[in-house]
């Protein structure tokens, strides 16, 4: 009930005023059964009750428009299971992607998606939210790896839908209808995803452009040329400077535009696919530059990840 702390829970990662409004009180429950207790409760007194991840957002979706009860997950962060068998992970709400990321690793496996605040972003969010993030392009969206949820329904009912079988194919679809739904259907309590092996080999990019349309022909040709980067992302020359300046990570500001690109897979396919981009850069009049070890990459990253903030 603390004046300060409820201020923290007023807003989501959008910037203008117009989407802050204080929550009457904040909650922390730890288990599905409190949540279907507080709900239950909603019900019977006629109060709004807003869920909300780590609130890192940009679609106000989390933000108490109306005031009422903002109900947070952050206490329920427990990896429940690495099911190296199924290649699944079972998790809750709370859990940070990147977290997941970091125990799934030593089994060679990966969790794609990749939103841009992958080191704070819970999965009770980014599956509310069905985030997209940096390896969009090739792996797609958070959709594409949810298997199974454990939901509380606006009832205070608790269900489960999907599951670990691949051939889940009977009946409604609910984890797609959840999936992408901002907490407007029910409150996600308990997740199953698909991970996939890690990629052996990977390159990264730096490609820069004294024109925004060669930027832009140099998408389309990488695409044309039937190369699937796992990471193609463009910032425009204002973005450049704005993230230059809040993080001061060395990027060049005399050029219209930057790539930011990656291809992955198996040593020989990265090598090709890596020469046919620099070859693309070059036609459209891009100088480029590689990583040369894993740190250079995380900075390359890092500027990426930084724009959001950096415009804030």
């Amino acid at each position: 009930l603390d004046e300060e702390k409820l201020e923290i829970y007023s807003h989501d990662e959008v910037p203008e005023a117009e989407w802050r409004h204080m929550p009457d009180v904040v909650v922390k429950p730890e288990n599905a059964q409190q949540i279907s207790e507080i709900l239950k409760l909603a019900n019977r007194h006629k109060f709004i009750v807003v869920p909300r991840g780590a609130g890192t957002g940009l679609a106000a979706a989390a933000a108490p428009m109306h005031g009422g009860l903002v109900l947070s997950l952050e206490k329920m962060n427990r990896i429940l299971e690495i099911d190296t068998a199924n290649l699944t992970a079972t998790v809750q709400p709370g859990v940070v992607i990147q977290d997941l990321n970091n125990a799934v690793a030593p089994y060679g496996l990966l969790y794609p998606p990749d939103p841009g605040t992958v080191a704070t972003a819970t999965m009770g969010g980014s599956v509310a939210e069905c985030s997209g993030g940096l390896r969009g392009l090739k792996y797609g969206v958070t959709r594409h790896y949810v298997m199974g949820l454990e939901v509380v329904l606006a009832s205070g009912e608790v269900i489960r839908c999907g599951g670990k079988t691949v051939k889940n194919v009977t009946g409604y679809d609910l984890v797609r209808l959840f999936t992408g739904s901002e907490g407007t259907l029910g409150i996600i309590t308990e997740i199953t995803v698909r991970l996939i092996p890690a990629p052996q080999a990977r390159e990264t990019m730096l490609a820069g452009f004294a024109r925004l349309a060669d930027a832009g022909n140099t998408v389309t040709e990488i695409i044309q040329r039937k190369v699937i980067p796992a990471t193609l992302e463009i910032m425009d020359r204002v973005t450049v400077e704005v993230v230059e300046n809040y993080a001061h990570i060395g990027l060049p500001t005399d050029v219209a535009a930057l790539l930011l690109i990656e291809v992955d897979g198996i040593p020989e396919v990265v090598k090709n696919e890596a020469e046919i981009v620099r070859e693309i850069i070059q036609q459209n009049n891009g100088w480029v530059k590689t990583a040369e070890n894993e740190a250079a990459r995380e900075s390359l990253l890092a500027a990426r990840r930084a724009a959001l903030p950096a415009l804030a």
